[in-house]
């Protein structure tokens, strides 16, 4: 067979740890995450050494002179990266584009409350940016950083899911379907359930000007419209 990393292999040929990890190693570089499934799925009985080795390599490229620390300060920098090569293959998994925010969260490892702490809003601004229920040209530069973050996805990535139609909780949708109503985002901040002070840190925060330059202004309409249902949290269960 012919793997990606262009080795041929006979059915009957027995490869040595050894000889995978000097393949590895004859790279210009630490391998990326397609590389590093590439190996895997080849040599799935080598997973776990492949991945050590990497992640030592990654630790060894980025900072050379951890290995000069103390063993216990070493012992916090390679776990920090071995978490980043799993998130390298978590990655290669995920779809390229965010369509749904709760289920994206959990493919990053959080559930709500640790998703809600990183960012730094309430169940409520969850709901909304769930549901997409806040007009983009009035979100922060910090809250699609944050998010970015918290999610292992680039900004302009969230930009793009946080610029797609609204999607209130189907149990709320009206017969007729009323058109979604999107609030600015200071609207809901000041109904969220946040310490004043945190309140007014997210007032002040500057708007991120991507979102700004592409969303479309506002169409007055005297048609009845679903507004951001901020109490609720009962859309909060990852869609299937």
């Amino acid at each position: 067979m012919t793997t990606s990393h262009n080795r041929k292999v006979s059915l009957d040929e027995k490869i040595s740890l050894d000889d995978v990890l000097a393949e590895i190693a004859a790279l210009p570089a630490p391998p990326d995450g397609e590389q590093l499934r590439a190996w895997i799925s080849s040599y799935p009985q080598f997973k776990a050494e492949i991945v050590d080795f990497a992640t030592a390599w990654i630790e060894m490229e980025a900072n050379p002179s951890a290995y000069e620390e103390k063993r216990e300060d070493v012992d916090v920098v390679v776990n920090r990266t071995m978490s980043r090569v799993q998130q390298i293959l978590d990655e290669a998994k995920r779809s390229p584009s965010l369509k749904d925010l709760l289920a994206d969260i959990k493919a990053a490892g959080h559930d709500l409350e640790s998703f809600q702490r990183a960012v730094g809003i309430d169940r409520s601004m969850l709901t909304c940016l769930a549901e997409r229920m806040i007009r983009p040209a009035t979100i922060p530069l910090r809250l699609v950083t944050a998010m970015a973050e918290a999610l292992g996805r680039t900004a302009e990535v969230v930009r793009d899911y946080l610029r797609l139609p609204p999607q209130p909780a189907a149990a709320f949708k009206a017969r007729k379907r009323p058109e979604p109503k999107q609030d600015d985002f200071a609207v809901i901040v000041k109904s969220a359930e946040l310490p004043e002070p945190q309140k007014a840190r997210w007032l002040t925060e500057p708007l991120d000007p991507s979102l700004r330059a592409r969303s479309p202004a506002r169409k007055a309409s005297t048609r009845r419209r679903a507004r951001c249902p901020s109490f609720r949290t009962s859309c909060l269960t990852p869609r299937e």
